[in-house]
């Protein structure tokens, strides 16, 4: 990763993965799906979303990493959010949940529609 992930990152993937999972349960057919594959196509969507959303590379590898940290076992998430490699003392803008919900929520509502249309 060529710069450090920041905690801005984590709280824009959270926010991510929230909306996109209120999204999908809002469909019936999410609910009928194992819990394995509703995790990989919430994981994927994501993805999609952020690479639709973002121009900066280094904004969509760490993006991409929060999402899938939850893979992560304690030991790896002690080496992946130690200082070197992530900054955990940026302010969060005053603005930034209606930026976050500017950004992303059409986004996230049109890929959800169609990756569950049957």
């Amino acid at each position: 990763m060529s710069g450090k992930r920041t905690k801005l990152h984590s709280i824009e993937a959270n926010y991510i993965y929230a909306k996109v999972l209120l999204a999908l349960n809002k469909f019936e057919e999410f609910s009928k799906l194992s819990i394995p594959v509703r995790n990989s196509l919430i994981d994927s969507i994501c993805e999609e979303i952020i690479e639709a959303a973002n121009n900066s590379a280094s904004d969509i590898e760490a993006l991409k990493f929060e999402i899938n940290s939850y893979k992560l076992s304690d030991e790896e998430k002690s080496v992946f959010y130690n200082s070197s490699r992530y900054n955990e003392n940026v302010k969060k803008p005053a603005n930034f949940n209606d930026l976050l919900e500017e950004k992303y929520s059409r986004l996230i509502e049109k890929i959800v529609t169609e990756k569950l249309k049957l």
